[in-house]
């Protein structure tokens, strides 16, 4: 059954989740992990993809999910009904659950300070543990 991780920060800033975002990220490339992070729409994920090619992050090999070279890469970025070929950690960045979700071996909410981001979080929180589903919370500094 899926596993379910939420990470919270205290951080309440702008790019509080972001933050958080880079640092799963930089543990993942040193793990044999497949991501596929899931964005709201195109927009996001476009936008995601020119920040993870930014200088001011840390590189990071990665690819859209309808791109060439999708099956190829440890993380790949997606939105809307189809994840993809790989089914082993979700990271939602979506405020919805997306309707795939069970598919994947752990999913991963980044939960940052911000009040609305919490209670958004608290709905999700309550979705997956309505249907049954492990759900751990790890508080960070």
């Amino acid at each position: 059954m899926t596993e379910v991780w939420f990470y919270i920060s205290n951080d309440a800033s702008d790019g509080a989740r972001a933050l958080l975002l880079r640092r799963l990220l930089e543990r993942a490339q040193q793990s044999a992990r497949h991501l596929h992070i899931h964005t709201r729409d195109e927009s996001a994920a476009t936008r995601l993809d020119q920040w993870l090619w930014q200088p001011s992050s840390s590189f990071l090999p990665h690819g859209l999910v309808d791109g060439e070279q999708a099956n190829k890469q440890s993380v790949v970025i997606g939105h809307g009904a189809s994840p993809g070929q790989s089914h082993d950690v979700l990271v939602n960045l979506d405020q919805q659950v997306p309707d795939f979700f069970s598919r994947f071996k752990r999913v991963v909410e980044l939960v940052s300070g911000n009040e609305k981001d919490r209670q958004t979080s608290r709905e999700r929180w309550k979705y997956y543990r309505d249907r049954g589903y492990h759900v751990t919370k790890h508080e960070l500094g």
